[in-house]
């Protein structure tokens, strides 16, 4: 008989709410335990939060303690903050428990660089517990830096990789879409992008550091550049009802680059604004041979987030202890159809 992968999910944010979603939809998962410190959701059914045909009796708890029983769950989902830092007791708490850990904070796709001794609190950590620890989602973990790395596998050389992310963030949630500046004049932006009010898109450099180490590349310096506005043409209004006159803020572009004498090894170039413009994912590589993959329309961030979560479940399981990256882990693919007992 089929046995599910049991879950816990810490993180009811807009996209928390996304791939909770998905983990109830999924037969191959059962999701045992809701966590969220929202005082407006604790106590109730998980049913009343989301927007779903299917039943879920699950009642919102406040403490992942009050979730935890000495029986151990196979893995435990974070999804409460873009900071390592604010997530760490959270991943602590869980590995203790005994339970893998899969995380959407995007500064734990790749910390070692920046975060050289949590990194190291948390790899012996898990080691001892005998679990596996893995920050992923769309980007990072996936779009910009594994998905990549893959593509390089039939060069003979590798030369320099270039890769961009053009999306139309209108069709992204109201959070995406104010975490970019949409509606913002261009002086609100910059104040609030300054003053971490905003933060544009978080992982460029973690996606670097990623492809860095996977393929070996050498580099004398890695750079991002500061997010900057890009202002709307015309008056239009948001899929969330507020109108953004002519002249405000309409999304926004992030660059991150590693150099070698000079010149651009790896480019990561992410687009997102509101606009009847065209969407796309795109990787090139400049070697031998040189390769161009462009994914038409884009790949949808939320909704790939969510799906990158719930497919990672039996690849972790699988995996070694520790601190594990995307690049460590077997050939990401849907799992929906792989149950606890064919692992």
């Amino acid at each position: 008989m089929n046995k599910p992968f049991d879950v816990i999910q810490v993180g009811l944010g807009p996209m928390g709410r996304i791939i909770a979603k998905l983990l109830i939809q999924r037969k191959n998962i059962n999701l045992e335990g809701v966590v969220d410190i929202n005082p407006q959701f604790i106590g109730k059914k998980l049913n009343e939060i989301l927007d779903i045909e299917e039943q879920s009796n699950l009642i919102i708890e406040s403490d992942l303690d009050n979730i935890i029983s000495s029986e151990k769950v196979d893995v435990i989902f974070i999804a409460t903050s873009s900071s390592l830092e604010k997530v760490i007791p959270i991943i602590k708490r869980a590995i203790k428990s005994g339970s893998n850990v899969i995380s959407i904070c995007e500064e734990l796709s790749y910390p070692f660089q920046f975060y050289p001794k949590l990194s190291e609190d948390i790899d012996k950590l898990a080691k001892s517990n005998n679990v596996t620890v893995v920050g992923t989602g769309i980007n990072p973990g996936y779009l910009m830096d594994l998905l990549p790395i893959v593509i390089t596998a039939p060069c003979q050389k590798v030369k320099s990789i270039k890769v961009t992310r053009m999306m139309n963030s209108d069709k992204r949630r109201e959070s995406f879409q104010r975490k970019i500046g949409t509606g913002l004049t261009s002086e609100e932006f910059h104040q609030k992008i300054n003053n971490k009010e905003i933060t544009g898109h978080v992982g460029l450099k973690e996606s670097i550091q990623m492809i860095i180490a996977a393929l070996g590349i050498q580099y004398d310096e890695l750079i991002e550049i500061p997010p900057e506005e890009i202002i709307t043409e015309k008056e239009f209004i948001t899929s969330y009802g507020v109108i953004v006159p002519e002249g405000y803020v309409c999304g926004l572009q992030s660059k991150a680059m590693a150099k070698k004498e000079g010149k651009e090894i790896i480019l990561l170039d992410f687009i997102a604004y509101a606009g009847d413009h065209e969407e796309y994912d795109s990787i090139e590589i400049e070697g031998v041979p040189s390769i161009h993959q462009k994914i038409i329309g884009g790949v949808h961030g939320d909704l790939g987030t969510a799906a990158v979560v719930a497919n990672l479940i039996p690849k972790v399981i699988d995996a070694k202890a520790g601190l594990l990256t995307m690049k460590d882990l077997p050939v990401s693919c849907y799992t929906g159809n792989i149950w606890k007992n064919n692992t």
